[in-house]
């Protein structure tokens, strides 16, 4: 007994490696970010602009990330299955495993099916991967086979209150929704080695398309940040995720109880974000010139309060905001604010 007892107080520190915590209730796995096309079939798309490179460029760059990304490792099938340089056109079959936990004595993993399609035109690429299929636990009795459509849906996939996934089901959910996220990154990423940023030139003392991020004050602002709001993009992050959104959702800065806050406006309707929104405790509002890849403006903010917006309050607060939607406004405390140089 006291040797078993030995072996096992030896194993502790590795299976420590299994219990790794999971954020069950972070609102990129829950309502809304999990939906249907038009065939009935469980879709995640990205949409990637890169307005400097054009279809034949995006085509090579994409041909070779998807030849790089989806190959076969002896067992496992991935591969390019089909390409149209005409129409910007590549298709892949993968196959892969998706590893919910590993320790020394035990290995909880699925395999993943799914295919993914890209399509390039000049300045952007566009990007789906659906039909999505699970072998899970084939090394007993053959395992159990799924379908993405009857086993991670919001149905499924969450609690009755849909605040937190649910013990099984859910953690194909979240692998599955990090698995996309990955994809996507590393494909966003080899475009954007290969990009380089068009924008409209501005005057001296305004944001800049390139350089390192340098620390400002409040008052160091540039002068054309509206107009970055306006003709560029803008980006709301928090745990990890990000989302677009557009120049109505910015509200711009004030004061509260002498500090220096930022208003942000999100519209009700959109579930993901209006999520995303309400769970962070910190998030950051980026703004991108025309065409840029990176940020020029980065405004860090600590979530103060939030309140649903009269008709009145939202036009005295953002004059191009759609009265007619019900948005909730988010008080940030500006905890840092980067300028790119």
């Amino acid at each position: 007994m006291r040797k078993y007892l030995l072996i096992l107080l030896t194993l502790l520190p590795l299976l420590g490696f299994a219990k790794e915590k999971k954020d069950n209730s972070n609102p990129k796995y829950l309502v809304g970010a999990v939906t249907l096309n038009e065939e009935g079939k469980i879709s995640f798309s990205k949409e990637i602009k890169a307005p400097s490179l054009s279809k034949k460029e995006l085509y090579d760059i994409m041909l070779k990330w998807a030849n790089g990304r989806f190959k076969s490792d002896g067992k496992l099938i991935s591969r390019v299955v089909y390409t149209d340089e005409e129409k910007g056109d590549i298709a892949a079959s993968a196959e892969e495993y998706v590893v919910f936990s590993s320790s020394a004595l035990s290995l909880d993993r699925t395999r993943i099916y799914y295919q993914y399609f890209i399509n390039v035109q000049d300045g952007a690429c566009d990007m789906t991967m659906t039909r999505i299929r699970y072998w899970y636990d084939e090394n007993r009795d053959g395992g159990q086979k799924y379908t993405a459509e009857e086993w991670i849906t919001d149905d499924m996939a969450l609690n009755k209150k849909k605040t937190k996934l649910a013990p099984i089901c859910g953690k194909f959910r979240r692998e599955t929704i990090d698995l996309k996220d990955a994809l996507f990154k590393s494909a966003a990423d080899a475009i954007g080695e290969k990009t380089i940023s068009v924008v409209t030139p501005v005057a001296p003392a305004t944001a800049a398309a390139g350089g390192e991020l340098r620390s400002i004050k409040i008052g160091e602002l540039p002068s054309n940040l509206d107009e970055i709001a306006a003709k560029g993009r803008i980006t709301f992050t928090a745990d990890g995720e990000e989302m677009e959104i557009k120049q109505e959702n910015w509200g711009g800065f004030g004061k509260l109880f002498d500090k220096d806050v930022a208003y942000t406006l999100i519209d009700q309707s959109k579930i993901a974000i209006s999520a995303l929104a309400e769970h962070a405790d910190n998030y950051t509002i980026s703004f991108y010139l025309p065409g840029a890849v990176q940020a020029s403006v980065v405004i860090n903010c600590k979530k103060s309060m939030s309140k649903i917006m009269t008709v009145d309050e939202l036009k005295s607060l953002n004059q191009t905001v759609d009265t007619s939607k019900s948005y909730k406004m988010y008080i940030g405390e500006v905890t840092g604010i980067f300028l790119r140089e």
